[in-house]
């Protein structure tokens, strides 16, 4: 009663201590270490049969120098056997701890193991837990396993059991005295040789040391050959042959020995060794055989190999072909050429390889001969992995491409390369640009020089400099050799610039400056002002950056010029005229006219002889007295404002087109013929603007001002009296110039009188007229040039001119209503409307309506 109240009590302390304690490794005494990971926890190992099914959390093992009397009920309720303990085992000690938790099933086979460290045995079958001296495990019966079961999965390290090992290559006594040598005293060994095998008695651990070192050992000798026949049901037997000599053979064997040594290696997996990778086949032990009427193949090789090929024809090779591995791929092509696709896919791909080796004995001496050098594939086989795997035809009536492939997964990568090739194509079309501001044939011109190919003819027209010459300044458009703006424009450009590769060659041994020299064509489009672009597709956003950045508006200057005339005069007029008609004066100031009427007639005599006549005492005359001392007048001749482009001649005239007699001819009949030319007579101002870049403007400006001089002739034509001046300045924006010193003096003496009368003596004063002029003139010219960098700012620089013009043009508006009411006769009242002059004219009144 004593004894089963302690035993009760020691069951309860070591079940608290295994909740507190953690997770001890056990240290298992084994020559190598296991090939096998262990299993993570929470995943239960296989357990031997009859166990109990386990619940509950994982628990933690606290057995510290606890008695194997005090284990007996942990391991009776973990496994729900009956447990034979030997009375010579209980008093015995062991210590098993751990710090995390397991589960319940790894606890258990921990403290089993724990008790074979400590020399006691443990016999589990599927009833029974037997626990006995490990020295006397002989004398009991242990569960025996047979050569077909595996120990490697077991989980229960220290269950002693029996296990019969089945050997292959090796005879049971060589293996035996291996094994012999690493065995525990406790352990038991049992060599058959009738049927060669070993049997070997220990603890699971124990035996799966001994069963990898069997499987590791038992291999075949190096010279034993096997032959096997294989009969295939799908595959073809030439076309395996050629793929086992190609893995096997000798000529694979070297070439993969002179690239990469661990290839040959790679293929000797398996054959019977538990997954151990078995030696390598040395040179001349495989020969292949194949049988075309039986459609077999038979292979001598060692078993080691055998097993790969053997593995290989039946996993992988002698397989039934899918359907779509038969059966070709169509592709309709929409928008390539059938026949250039299947011309490009065959040079990347080449055409289906139909080169077969034939294999013979000695180890295939033949064999290299018959193949191509792997390392440098023909040009019209392709290249790459999938060199030789495809096979093209083109159907170009309709449209299509035809494709098998060996295998058809690789199908997939045709599949890719025709959807981007068949795609719709672009025809190199050009791209139009319009151009906002530029002008498109000078920048066709300016780009298609600067991107030409060495030694090709692209110029361009040498930009406008100073005034225009001045022939054709003063020329009148009416003139017989007058040309229109255009063909002037045209005659000023002829000058081109030439660059210095338009006469160099195509350089072969340097790089260009620009990707763009010669892959690049430019044609202006005048009625769009638009640009047409022919480029590669790559550099095709670059030109139009390009062109975008010398798009841009140009600068404009208005200049504005005052020409004024300044006079300095010093006029004397005196005296009295006489005329039976109007009299008309230079200057009408200070002028006083008087009238007198008289009747009379006219009275001819001797006009048969000469024209004569005589004035009566009454006849009509008109007297003037002037009295007039004149110094000084300042007039404005003309003031012209113009807009013009920077680095572009503006031009301004006022005035007229006279015409000049250049040839006088008499013809057969004794008529006169005469031609005549015309020529522009006035002011004339041209000016060319330049800005700088600190804004300032350099400034070209020719000033002529001509007038013919009245009363003066040379050989029947007028005279012209013309003043220019020319001058080059840098003045600022806004900022005014001034052009003087042209200076011109005049004197003129005219006395007029009546004849005889005027020559009496004191009294012929009364019908004398003396004017007495002296004028000195100075020509003025004011001019100040303004830039405009935006169009925007045209709008209030206009707008006093705007105004002005709305100003006269309501004006002639009212005019033009009150005029057309007085004709229609409309007023009652007149109303007086002042008119430019001093008078008052009465305007008409639109009558009102009776009610």
């Amino acid at each position: 009663m004593t004894t089963m109240r302690r035993t009760a009590h020691g069951f309860v302390t070591a079940f608290v201590l295994a909740a507190c304690a953690g997770t001890l490794a056990p240290a298992i005494a084994q020559d190598e270490k296991p090939e096998k990971q262990a299993k993570p926890a929470g995943e239960p190992a296989k357990q031997a049969n009859g166990r109990r099914v386990v619940e509950g959390p994982p628990t933690t093992l606290g057995f510290k120098n606890v008695s194997i009397e005090e284990i007996i009920p942990f391991i009776v309720q973990v496994t729900g056997k009956v447990v034979m303990p030997q009375q010579t085992v209980l008093t015995k000690k062991v210590t098993v701890l751990n710090d995390r938790p397991i589960p319940r099933e790894e606890a258990l086979d921990l403290v089993v193991l724990a008790l074979q460290q400590n020399g006691i045995a443990v016999v589990e079958t599927d009833k029974t837990i037997t626990l006995r001296d490990i020295g006397e495990i002989t004398r009991q019966d242990v569960p025996v396993l047979g050569p077909d079961v595996s120990t490697l999965d077991r989980g229960d390290l220290g269950v002693f059991v029996e296990k019969v090992y089945a050997l292959r290559h090796n005879t049971a006594k060589k293996m035996g005295d291996v094994v012999k040598v690493g065995l525990p005293e406790f352990a038991k060994i049992t060599i058959d040789e009738e049927s060669n095998q070993i049997t070997v008695m220990g603890n699971v651990a124990l035996l799966q040391r001994i069963e990898r070192l069997i499987a590791s050992l038992d291999r075949p000798a190096a010279g034993a050959l096997q032959t096997e026949t294989f009969r295939l049901r799908y595959a073809d037997a030439t076309s395996i042959r050629n793929q086992i000599n190609d893995l096997f053979g000798e000529a694979s064997g070297a070439a993969r020995g002179n690239n990469n040594n661990e290839n040959r290696q790679a293929w000797r997996f398996g054959g019977g060794g538990g997954g151990e990778q078995a030696s390598a086949a040395t040179v001349g032990e495989i020969r292949v055989s194949a049988s075309t009427q039986q459609n077999s193949v038979t292979v001598v090789a060692d078993p080691a190999v055998l097993a790969q090929i053997r593995s290989q024809i039946e996993d992988e090779w002698d397989k039934p072909l899918s359907e779509e591995a038969v059966t070709p791929r169509i592709y309709d092509l929409k928008h390539s050429d059938p026949v250039k696709v299947a011309q490009l896919l065959t040079g990347l791909f080449g055409g289906s390889s139909g080169t077969t080796s034939t294999a013979t004995g000695g180890g295939n001496q033949n064999q290299g001969q018959n193949r191509q050098d792997q390392g440098a594939p023909a040009s019209s086989q392709g290249a790459g992995r999938l060199a030789g795997q495809f096979t093209f035809q083109a159907i170009p009536d309709a449209g299509r491409l035809v494709v098998v492939a060996k295998s058809p997964d690789n199908l997939a990568v045709i599949d890719n390369i025709i959807q981007g090739i068949d795609q719709p194509q672009s025809v190199g079309l050009p791209e139009v640009i319009e151009l906002k501001h530029a002008s498109a044939e000078d920048l066709a011109e300016q780009v298609n020089a600067l991107l030409a190919q060495d030694g090709t003819l692209a110029q361009i027209r040498r930009a406008e400099e100073g005034l225009s010459s001045g022939d054709s300044a003063g020329a009148s458009p009416f003139a017989s050799d007058a040309t229109t703006t255009g063909a002037a424009d045209e005659a000023a450009s002829r000058e081109n610039l030439s660059f210095w590769w338009q006469r160099s060659r195509t350089p072969t041994d340097r790089r260009n400056a620009s990707n763009l020299i010669g892959q690049l064509r430019i044609v202006p489009v005048w009625r769009q002002n638009a640009l047409m672009v022919v480029s590669p597709p790559e550099y095709r956003e670059s030109i139009l950056d390009l062109i975008a950045k010398l798009d841009k508006p140009g600068r404009q200057v208005l200049i504005s010029a005052i020409v004024a005339e300044v006079s300095r005069e010093d006029a004397t007029s005196l005296g009295l005229r006489w005329s039976n008609q109007q009299i008309t004066t230079t200057n009408p100031d200070n002028s006083v006219g008087v009238r007198l009427g008289a009747s009379g007639s006219e009275e001819t005599f001797a006009n048969s002889l000469f024209d004569t006549s005589v004035l009566s005492a009454s006849a009509d005359l008109n007297l003037l007295l002037q009295a007039l001392n004149e110094k000084s007048n300042v007039s404005i001749l003309s003031e012209p404002k113009v807009f013009t482009s920077d680095n572009q001649e503006a031009e301004f005239f006022d005035g007229q087109d006279i015409p000049f007699v250049t040839d006088s001819q008499t013809n057969a009949q004794g008529n006169l013929v005469q031609s005549f030319d015309y020529r522009a007579v006035g002011i004339q101002l041209r000016a060319r603007p330049r800005i700088t870049v600190n804004g300032d403007v350099d400034l070209r400006v020719n000033l002529e001002l001509s007038s013919i001089v009245p009363g003066e002739t040379l050989f029947g034509g007028f005279v012209v009296d013309r003043r220019e001046t020319t001058t080059h300045t840098i003045i600022q924006n806004k900022q005014t110039i001034v052009i003087s010193g042209i200076v011109r003096e005049e004197s003129t003496n005219i006395i007029r009188k009546i004849p005889l009368l005027g020559d009496i003596p004191l009294l012929g004063e009364l019908f004398k007229s003396r004017d007495v002029t002296k004028r000195n003139t100075e020509l003025l010219v004011f001019i100040t040039p303004i830039v405009v960098n935006n169009t925007s700012d045209n709008v209030p620089m206009n707008a006093p001119f705007i105004e002005r013009l709305e100003s006269i043009r309501d004006d002639v508006h009212d005019q033009m209503g009150k005029e057309k009411k007085h004709k229609e006769g409309k007023s009652e009242e007149p109303v007086l409307v002042p008119i430019e002059g001093g008078t008052e004219t009465p305007a008409p009144v639109e009558p009102t309506k009776p009610e």
